[in-house]
């Protein structure tokens, strides 16, 4: 009976997906946490494209947002702070983001991101992916 119950939950989970679980470390910020999870590199950095977009408040020094049913595969995340409340990135005339901006593998860009640099792999049933807003 226990392996019966073992082989159901084994089953279960890998028919719903895994949990992707992002950490975003921050400052004193205040404001929304714009995400977007992308599935595929021809995909990266077109939001209106994105796999799953989410919009959440961001708490002081640790928000824990939890994304779930994610099949295993690999995946890449961009996120911003909307400090100003607009519902979009601010640039400068450089399109340099005014506003603080994370990536997954809390990668750091110098120039355009790029997709290898910030993909992982989701296999197993918890992703943990850790960032510090810039």
């Amino acid at each position: 009976m226990k392996k019966l119950f073992l082989l159901i939950f084994l089953l279960s989970s890998s028919i719903f997906g895994a949990t992707l679980q992002v950490k975003v470390h921050n400052k004193n910020y205040r404001g929304t946490i714009f995400l977007a999870l992308y599935d595929n590199e021809a995909d990266f950095l077109k939001p209106e494209k994105a796999y799953k977009k989410i919009k959440f408040n961001l708490i002081p020094n640790l928000t824990t947002i939890n994304i779930e049913n994610i099949p295993e595969g690999a995946y890449a995340f961009t996120l911003f702070l909307d400090e100003n409340n607009n519902s979009k990135l601010d640039t400068n005339m450089f399109h340099i983001p005014k506003e603080p901006i994370g990536f997954s593998n809390n990668y750091s860009p110098k120039f355009k991101p790029s997709y290898s640099s910030a993909k992982f792999i989701i296999k197993n049933s918890l992703e943990i992916q850790n960032v510090t807003l810039k």
